[in-house]
């Protein structure tokens, strides 16, 4: 398992930070595309079986990202609402079509197409490269030090009835890595050292909120993962689950503290 996840990363990470760098239309179209597979995934977790209801959502789903990285953040809530309206206009034509498949792929379109969207956000700031590769990294750091630390030290199971073995030792050793990695890297990341701390504990903590969030619905599905596409990683959305948590929060705190 560890070496496939190594193999993977030594093929993954240069491919990310290639297109991070490129930003532009590779970087909307890598986010668009990631984004249409983890929905794919997301719909067998939440048992969205319907092809038609499927295809609007996907639809939705590039036509939000879109909209975003043509007109900015301002439009963000805007599409959204009008995709609640549409999708809502949808189902009165389809009725009776189960309404909770609708309020599934409602949840959907939330949770990956616009949590998705702030790294489209990100990307779009002066120093978009370093704040989206600072995510990457602090997420990154956290996982592998709660990795390590929870199979070396952890005793105490974080939610057992969610994910039995994340432990309390393995995310406070995840957060205490970040932190460290943050203290010694914030010069390069145009940050002060108070700032990076800040924003490396607070990453490390919305990573972990989002990797029990998705824990939670795989077991809601009886599903140990969310697919097969990344060889000792899981699916899609397996990998996503705790950036989806920290894009939003590394927006919030850059566009409010540090500007």
């Amino acid at each position: 398992m560890l070496k496939q996840r190594t193999m993977s990363a030594i093929v993954g990470i240069p491919l990310v930070l290639a297109l991070t760098w490129f930003g532009g239309l590779p970087f909307f179209a890598a986010i668009a595309f990631v984004g249409h597979l983890a929905l794919l995934e997301y719909f067998r977790l939440a048992s969205v079986n319907d092809k038609v209801f499927q295809v609007v959502a996907i639809a939705g789903h590039y036509i939000l990202l879109y909209i975003l990285w043509s007109w900015g953040v301002q439009s963000l809530s805007f599409a959204f609402i009008f995709f609640f309206l549409v999708i809502n206009v949808f189902w009165i034509i389809t009725y009776p079509k189960d309404f909770r498949v609708l309020a599934a792929v409602m949840w959907g379109l939330t949770y990956v197409s616009l949590l998705l969207c702030f790294f489209l956000l990100l990307r779009n700031q002066p120093q978009g490269f370093t704040f989206v590769v600072a995510v990457l990294i602090a997420v990154w750091a956290s996982d592998i030090g709660a990795y390590f630390t929870g199979t070396s030290f952890g005793r105490r199971r974080l939610a057992p009835l969610v994910s039995p073995k994340k432990s309390f030792e393995g995310a406070l050793g995840g957060m205490l890595f970040s932190l460290l990695l943050f203290s010694i890297l914030a010069p390069q990341l145009s940050m002060s050292r108070g700032f990076a701390a800040l924003f490396a504990a607070s990453l490390s903590l919305a990573g972990i909120v989002g990797d029990l969030s998705e824990s939670a619905l795989k077991r809601w599905s009886n599903t140990k993962d969310s697919g097969t596409f990344l060889p000792g990683h899981g699916g899609v959305l397996d990998r996503l689950d705790s950036l989806l948590f920290a894009a939003p929060t590394a927006y919030i705190l850059i566009h409010f503290l540090l500007r």
